[in-house]
């Protein structure tokens, strides 16, 4: 449907383009006439280079346009199904640029602000490796892809088509028949062996549905949807989750279908249960037989070398979030963590991030790390521990007997003893478990600040 690709002169790479094929000369004119550096600094020397860049190109930048500020709906081709998009279109900080912020619910959020490159529209998520790339074919319509990097390759690209003005999730729909509101306990899995629990939390008015899953791991953030007739669907896109709930609603009992990114799929049986709950998340993670508290010696993003041992931590109350750039619920976790370090530094708290990413390599992983501390205001210190594998984990903190998700957080008191390890977070998807979890987590902190 489209083709060809526009060179970032920020990044150094190539990206699909949103353009039309009969525009796809222009891009392999200069991909094949030129190395493969940044085509502005090949240019930038060369008057005639310029004039002839201006020349080429002047056709494309006037096909750009802006699109209608308002509600949008796009839809996501994905394995399972059409997995529809809404976000706002407001005017940017920039004359050029624009403020979009996905809508999630009660969620709107953005991770910074989009622009155009040549004829494309960019919508960046750039804590997670991906963008929207548009083409504004009608200033009520856009087509282009959803495209997923890892270490700044192209992982997948998927198609994407949006609409200013549908406020419906899901269209096309039937009167509602069932009404899903309340807690449902959910049991996910992929085949015989592979089970894993879950909690529903939903509520619905009319047709329309909120709610998230609480997984060991983390909740699977604000989803969102339609019931029609008897069937419920929910959806959920941040750049990073590509979430989506197709499922029967018969009675007390909910059978369906869980799609995630390019390729997961899982079964959904969820039963009714007003006292649905996960295993004690407090006990899923420990360390193994004979320690009882952790040590380790990792570097910030300069090089700087860190440990539990430094005179900074002693006879203090210790957070430590065992966490990824790339992870949602991580991002959930470290923007109640910046406030709370402002709030508890002159207390006698320190908190640290242990960062395990996608590459070992600290020159692709350390701007990734970096980009995540100034965004959120992070002011304690991220450390990099190497990739996010159990082989990786076993040779940071040997004496963890098992790490069941991220973020994993210790709480260790002014002796150094690990008193709690919390496995997964909760966040503020989950409404009353998201203010839970505050509570009975300042509640530790202070006792442990009590004790002498």
């Amino acid at each position: 449907m489209f083709s060809g690709i526009i060179l970032d002169e920020n990044k150094n790479t190539n990206y699909p383009s949103a353009m039309p094929s009969i525009h796809e000369f222009v891009y392999d004119f200069f991909v094949t006439s030129f190395e493969p550096v940044s085509l502005f600094k090949r240019l930038r020397d060369s008057t005639m280079k310029k004039t002839l860049f201006a020349l080429l190109f002047a056709p494309l930048l006037s096909l750009a346009q802006a699109p209608v500020t308002g509600l949008w709906r796009a839809s996501l081709a994905t394995h399972g199904g059409e997995l529809p998009i809404q976000f706002e279109i407001n005017p940017g900080s920039k004359s050029a640029n624009l403020d979009i912020k996905l809508v999630n619910g009660a969620e709107k959020s953005t991770l910074g602000e989009s622009y155009f490159r040549a004829d494309s529209l960019v919508v960046p998520f750039d804590l997670y490796e991906a963008e929207l790339v548009f083409l504004v074919t009608k200033a009520t319509e856009m087509k282009g892809y959803f495209v997923k990097k890892r270490n700044g390759k192209t992982a997948y690209r998927l198609p994407v088509s949006a609409l200013a003005g549908p406020a419906d999730r899901f269209l096309n729909l039937q009167p509602a028949t069932v009404n899903v509101s309340g807690k449902w306990m959910a049991d996910f899995f992929s085949d015989a062996t592979n089970h894993s629990p879950g909690v529903g939390v939903f509520e619905q008015k009319g047709n329309k549905v909120t709610g998230t899953f609480l997984r060991t791991s983390g909740d699977y953030r604000f989803l969102q949807g339609n019931v029609s007739g008897d069937s419920l669907f929910l959806s959920y896109f941040d750049g990073s989750g590509v979430n989506m709930l197709r499922a029967k609603v018969k009675g007390t009992q909910l059978t369906g279908r869980f799609t995630s990114g390019l390729s997961g799929v899982r079964t959904v049986e969820a039963k009714f249960d007003p006292a649905a709950a996960l295993p004690d998340l407090k006990k899923l993670s420990f360390l193994k037989p004979g320690f009882d508290r952790i040590n380790f010696t990792l570097p910030t993003t300069s090089g700087e070398q860190i440990s539990l041992q430094d005179d900074r931590y002693k006879n203090k109350v210790i957070v430590i979030e065992l966490m990824g750039s790339w992870c949602p619920n991580c991002l959930d976790e470290s923007r109640y963590l910046a406030p709370f370090y402002t709030k508890y530094k002159d207390k006698g708290v320190e908190v640290i991030g242990i960062a395990f990413e996608n590459s070992a390599d600290i020159t692709v992983s350390g701007p990734k790390i970096n980009n995540f501390q100034k965004k959120i205001g992070i002011s304690y210190p991220l450390l990099f521990a190497g990739t996010a594998e159990d082989k990786t984990i076993e040779k940071v903190l040997p004496m963890l007997s098992k790490m069941n998700g991220y973020p994993t957080t210790f709480i260790i008191d002014k002796k150094g003893i690990v008193r709690e390890i919390h496995t997964g977070f909760s966040g503020p998807g989950t409404g009353k478990y998201y203010a839970d979890w505050i509570s009975d987590f300042e509640h530790t902190i202070q006792s442990l600040l009590a004790e002498k």
